[in-house]
């Protein structure tokens, strides 16, 4: 391989917009297992028992109450400015609340 090919330097804003956005990503994953974990653990003190439709439910009910608050949390102040915070949000609240 020839070392003298010239190689093209990224453009900074471009690689730290790429960053951002997959530390939103990450973000938005942490929040909807964050969700998940809570919502299982209100349906089973709420049953006692471990209902998938409780869960469910229990999920949609905290997805939409919460989802906003949790990635916003998750990304920190800097990048919750960068990121369109409300689209990750609707995302989460329409994956978690499919079938409920």
């Amino acid at each position: 391989m020839d070392d003298s090919t010239v190689q093209v330097n990224p453009d900074p804003f471009e690689t730290i917009e790429s960053l951002a956005r997959t530390v939103a990503h990450l973000a938005l994953q942490l929040t909807i297992s964050q969700i998940q974990l809570r919502a299982m653990g209100s349906a089973i003190e709420e049953a006692g028992v471990v209902a998938n439709d409780a869960v469910g439910r229990a999920t949609a009910k905290i997805a939409r109450g919460n989802a906003g608050r949790f990635l916003r949390e998750n990304l920190g102040p800097e990048l919750t400015e960068m990121i369109d915070v409300s689209d990750l949000e609707r995302q989460i609240v329409a994956y978690l609340s499919t079938g409920q």
